[in-house]
């Protein structure tokens, strides 16, 4: 593992606060990121019930939505830097407060520390049809998609597809709203039922595209992190597979590997540097079996849930944020550990169960391929609280060790009955 010498850490000025927007699995990542540096963490979050409320490594409080209540989040930030003399570094951990960030930097500029892309930029990464109207002008690869805006402009294109095809929404943060927080869009496998699932979604009144599914298997999907400076500079970059995700084929992440992909650092590092984009990005890519290309997915301006492995491999993407807002001038960091597994275990082994009722993955395959799992969304040996109340004390695993047993006494009992002899009747 590639980490940062203790004489690497004293030689930080870690003096000035940061302030963390967002404090799931996603905050609790950059909070240990920057607290196991010595540096002085808030986290913020609309409820107390998030993960990183739990971290030893801040202190976290209740804030205003920045969706529905952005004008009240500004005043809730700067009365919380009333006292003090030096600006604070902010750090968003989800879309919806990239978002706010972005359209309300004007009114945060004074009291705090921040590096976004400007504010078409920010606009286009999130929303899917700007983010590949982007990718087509800049030349990156992506699923072949359709956006009709109106049933009828659905039934236009329903024989361009092809099947199975998955349909997705503009804004994420507000399909997951309303459809559920791990829910990614639909897959449809017939023109029928792209129609029927299209009308839903218009009736939902959410804007949503279409694209033809990448069909290649789930260990086909990548993800990119990367830093870029505010000086367009990327200080650091690391890949990795995503071996398993939950729900399957549409969902998030639940097993990943590092991995050397220099094609992927190389597709990822063009696209943002000729997008403009600054501060820390995640990417997401599926490689097509028909012509081997990395089509782009989705593009996350923050850090992503398995970032946690990119730190653990020697790339600390909010600490050079941080050490980049506050005039330190971060050294580029461009190694990293291979063949490090980061595991989300309840999500993986759920898994793991459609999987297996599919024929697909034999528990035996299961538990090898989580085997020797170093990095995990919320366990950290040093940090244990936010793991113990999210699992209630290890209960959330007894339904695992129910699966296991079961598992076992039926091909016990199968076994059984294929190898005894039948009785013949007379």
């Amino acid at each position: 593992m590639f980490t940062l010498t203790r004489t690497d850490r004293e030689a930080f000025d870690t003096r000035i606060g940061a302030f963390v927007l967002g404090m799931n699995e996603t905050g609790l990542t950059a909070a240990r990121c920057l607290g196991r540096e010595g540096i002085s963490v808030k986290g913020f979050d609309v409820a107390a019930k998030r993960a990183g409320f739990r971290s030893r490594y801040c202190t976290a409080s209740v804030c205003p939505d920045p969706l529905h209540q952005p004008e009240d989040l500004v005043r809730f930030l700067r009365r919380q830097v009333r006292d003090r003399l030096q600006k604070v570094v902010l750090l968003p951990t989800s879309d919806l407060f990239f978002l706010f960030l972005s359209r309300h930097r004007a009114q945060l500029a004074d009291e705090f520390l921040m590096n976004l892309p400007a504010e078409d930029v920010a606009e286009s990464v999130v929303n899917k049809h700007a983010l590949y109207q982007l990718a087509a002008a800049h030349g990156t690869a992506f699923p072949k998609s359709h956006f009709p805006r109106t049933y009828d402009e659905a039934f236009a294109v329903r024989d361009q597809l092809r099947y199975p095809a998955f349909i997705k929404p503009y804004w994420g943060h507000e399909w997951r709203r309303h459809f559920g927080g791990s829910h990614k869009g639909f897959k449809v496998h017939s023109s029928d039922e792209f129609l029927a699932r299209f009308r839903e979604v218009l009736d939902s009144g959410h804007s949503a595209l279409v694209q033809s599914y990448v069909t290649s298997a789930d260990d086909n999907l990548f993800s990119l992190s990367l830093y870029i400076s505010q000086r367009g500079e990327v200080l650091g970059a690391f890949p990795r597979r995503q071996v398993r995700q939950y729900p399957p084929n549409s969902g998030t992440v639940s097993l990943a590997i590092s991995e050397h992909n220099a094609d992927l650092v190389a597709d990822g590092t063009r696209f943002c540097q000729s997008i403009g984009y600054r501060g820390i990005a995640g990417l997401e890519y599926k490689r097509d079996r028909e012509d081997n290309q990395y089509k782009l997915l989705d593009f996350n301006p923050r850090l992503m849930l398995s970032d946690g492995l990119t730190a653990y491999c020697g790339i600390n993407l909010p600490l050079m944020q941080y050490l980049d807002l506050t005039g330190q001038r971060p050294a580029p960091r461009h190694e990293y550990a291979e063949g490090v597994k980061w595991l989300e275990s309840i999500a993986d082994f759920r898994a793991f169960k459609e999987y297996h009722q599919r024929g697909q993955l034999g528990f035996k395959d299961w538990l090898k391929s989580i085997s020797g799992a170093k990095v995990f969304a919320l366990f950290a040996w040093d940090d244990p609280l936010p793991f113990l109340l999210a699992r209630k004390f290890g209960l959330s695993y007894v339904r695992i060790l129910e699966y296991v047993i079961r598992d076992f006494l039926d091909r016990k009992f199968a076994h059984r009955r294929a190898s005894s002899p039948r009785t013949k009747t007379v």
